[in-house]
């Protein structure tokens, strides 16, 4: 770790500076330290930057303007070089107020390389460096001051060693003809962090939804819609409101009373006494909803006729078009992205589809493989 040399950035004459120089450079190295266990939206910690052997670390405690730094995030001809970045990029939107543009992830080149499926920063340092990291300050608090030594240089070894590896990781996708598909990939990935989720639809995120009759269904979408609010208004994570499982109890019960509520044990006394009034109000909503526009239901898919069959043709035919893409096939198409596909051929009309996201194996570089071979399995429905 000796070899990690870097300097704070406090004032933003500074900052200015350092992102001129990743212009030039027409590349910066970029991580982010965060903490995320008791709010909605992540609280941004510490910002790591590297580029042409200039590693800077930016407090953002420090009275400082981050603009200059938040315009380049924006700024398309920048690259912006992250590893397993997905959590970053939703900081960075939420934190800038801007949508990021033009990123790298070192996580999805090494799997397009065939280096494995979700490699791990560690991992990919050792093999690109032959360094072995210490990872034991990942879940430190970062938002507590002041910061120890040991925090600080596990901080600016992540962007140190990023800014060695990328420009190997870029030779190598050039050579292996890649790099168009790495950057549609993080296109895709760019997109779905930084959209804003509906709440009307925030049932449809949970797993068990399929145990509530018609009625509950319309009542969990209210329950689900005024949490997600709620955890939004409040900056608190929505299990911290109410678990999913409690949420879905509420739906079965048809909880419409305080006294209801108070009946159903795992829901915390604190909980009614905070959010009761709430939870009663979704719960009449939703019970009051007419037949006619409840939503179509998300059924268990395992109990589905013609579902297995029809499951097993999609996973060979990713399996099929990912060897011959030379990645692996959970990169192409996971369980989770086929089973979207189900939801949204067999139990969506065209007015709910207007409203949902495409699932991922229907747009972009997936959808220009698979998309006319999976409508033709499962169009028209088994």
């Amino acid at each position: 770790m000796s070899e990690v040399s870097f300097r704070f950035v406090n004032a933003t004459k500074d900052l200015v500076a350092f992102c001129d120089q990743a212009r030039q450079a027409g590349w910066l190295a970029l991580d982010t330290e965060f903490v995320r266990e008791r709010t909605y939206y992540a609280q941004l910690g510490l910002l790591q930057l590297a580029v042409e052997g200039d590693v800077v670390l930016v407090d953002p405690q420090h009275e400082i303007d981050l603009e200059p730094l938040w315009a380049l995030i924006a700024d398309p001809q920048t690259i912006k070089v992250l590893h397993a970045g997905s959590e970053d990029l939703e900081l960075l939107f939420y934190s800038s107020q801007r949508v990021p543009q033009n990123f790298f992830d070192s996580q999805i080149a090494a799997t397009v390389l065939g280096h494995g499926d979700s490699m791990g920063y560690a991992a990919l340092v050792q093999q690109y460096c032959d360094v072995e990291l210490d990872k034991t300050q990942s879940r430190t608090d970062w938002i507590a001051r002041p910061l120890s030594s040991e925090q600080v240089y596990y901080a600016a070894a992540d962007v140190f060693y990023l800014a060695q590896i990328y420009p190997q990781l870029l030779a190598e996708l050039v050579a292996a003809e890649k790099l168009d598909l790495v950057a549609n990939e993080y296109a895709l990935q760019i997109a779905k962090r930084t959209r804003s989720g509906e709440p009307m639809l925030a049932w449809r995120e949970l797993g068990n939804a399929w145990q509530c009759s018609d009625q509950q269904r319309a009542v969990l979408q209210e329950l689900a819609a005024w949490r997600l609010e709620t955890a939004r208004s409040k900056d608190k994570p929505l299990g911290f409101i109410i678990k999913d499982a409690v949420l879905i109890e509420i739906a079965r019960r048809e909880a419409d009373s305080l006294s209801k509520l108070a009946a159903i044990e795992e829901l915390h006394p604190q909980a009614i006494r905070r959010f009761g009034d709430g939870v009663v109000s979704a719960v009449q909503r939703g019970l009051a909803i007419p037949a006619e526009h409840i939503p179509a239901p998300m059924p268990r898919l395992d109990f589905e006729p013609g579902y297995k069959p029809v499951f097993k043709k999609i996973k060979t035919l990713i399996k099929e078009q990912a060897e011959a893409l030379g990645v692996p096939a959970p990169f192409l198409g996971s369980r989770k992205q086929i089973n979207e596909l189900f939801h949204w051929f067999w139990f969506a009309d065209d007015a709910l589809r207007a409203r949902l996201h495409s699932p991922d194996l229907l747009i972009g570089w997936r959808g220009s493989l698979l998309k006319n071979k999976l409508e033709a399995l499962l169009l028209p429905r088994p």
